[in-house]
């Protein structure tokens, strides 16, 4: 219990160092920092919180493409997908060779019940050499 409590705390304190300290992109924390800060929460069980943290890394960097992937890959484990699906969507916009944020946005789509676009992705994964999504394909018995 205490270490939910030293947690949630050190995220408090985080926010208010972002929103209170700094009028700037470029004063308090780095993007990276908050990315990196991120990891922590979502291994400690905090998802919204590492959402807040990609957010502010967005904030301080909009080019920031992984921090997009990591909290739409987030947003879809909390079956938050139409959130998910914008973030991936962005990934998708800004790395189209990105196979991952493919095979991402597939399952997000396969969970919304679009098995169409999600096959559709899976495929483009698969040709753009994602070896799992490959491989769930070719048992499936589906070429790319």
């Amino acid at each position: 219990m205490t270490k939910k409590i030293t947690i949630l705390l050190m995220s408090l304190h985080l926010l208010f160092i972002a929103y209170g300290c700094s009028d700037t992109k470029n004063e308090g924390p780095s993007a990276k920092d908050y990315y990196n800060k991120a990891y922590h929460f979502i291994d400690a069980g905090f998802p919204q919180e590492a959402i807040q943290l990609y957010t502010l890394a967005i904030e301080k960097d909009p080019e920031f493409i992984d921090a997009y992937y990591n909290r739409g890959v987030t947003h879809f484990t909390l079956r938050e997908y139409k959130q998910a699906l914008s973030d991936l969507n962005k990934v998708i916009e800004k790395r189209p060779d990105m196979a991952i944020a493919y095979a991402s946005r597939g399952s997000v789509y396969d969970k919304m019940g679009d098995g169409y676009r999600a096959l559709k992705d899976f495929k483009k994964a698969a040709q753009l050499g994602d070896r799992d999504t490959q491989d769930y394909l070719r048992a499936k018995n589906i070429k790319w």
